[in-house]
């Protein structure tokens, strides 16, 4: 059974909204500790410790599309269960990407295999992307429109950031990275849009 079927079938027995608020919280941050150790041992040691990390950051990642959930008292829907399906092999082909093909164009002559190699990230990138777009479409009309102002908000605020960073890096204040830069937005707006739409998520339940 799948990390993410297991916890539809224990949540079953143990419903989410019996569970006091400390309870639920630990559960939370210990997932996202797991996660972490996971994540930073997949950097670290020899090549049985990093793949020791990478199975560690996979048990954990499909319970993270349901934390939101655990702290909402909710069970998670099969919208969210579709996306987990989509989104935990996208993001791991992508960190094998990163760990084992990536690395390897260092030592390539330029070309189209280079090309592909450098390029071989965006793959999974499009396709947790297609599975965002899978799972607004999935959702009801309010939380469409919640996932259209967060998304609204989440990209207002990095472009807002990286034309003032933009500005102090032309008149020589600030020494920034252009590659890094660039490859920053992406996360930057996912982050962004996660943090607004929890905001918006939680006014909507409060009023």
């Amino acid at each position: 059974m799948s990390a993410s079927g297991w916890w539809e079938a224990a949540s079953r027995r143990v419903p989410i909204a019996g569970w006091p608020a400390w309870a639920r919280w630990l559960a939370v941050a210990l997932l996202y500790l797991w996660l972490f150790a996971g994540f930073w041992l997949m950097f670290k040691g020899s090549q049985g410790i990093r793949l020791l990390g990478l199975a560690m950051f996979a048990a954990g990642l499909p319970l993270l599309a349901h934390s939101g959930r655990i702290l909402m008292r909710e069970r998670s829907r099969p919208a969210d269960r579709r996306y987990v399906r989509q989104f935990m092999p996208a993001m791991l082909l992508y960190i094998v990407v990163m760990l084992y093909v990536w690395p390897l164009q260092q030592g390539m002559p330029p070309g189209w295999l280079k090309t592909a190699t450098v390029l071989s990230p965006v793959v999974p990138i499009i396709w947790v992307i297609w599975g965002s777009i899978c799972y607004v479409l999935a959702s009801d009309e309010m939380q469409r429109l919640q996932h259209l102002v967060a998304l609204a908000i989440g990209v207002s605020v990095v472009c807002v950031a990286s034309l003032a960073l933009g500005f102090l890096g032309a008149a020589r204040m600030i020494v920034l990275n252009g590659s890094l830069a660039l490859m920053m937005v992406y996360p930057a707006v996912c982050i962004t849009y996660g943090v607004a739409r929890c905001v918006l998520v939680w006014r909507a339940r409060s009023e």
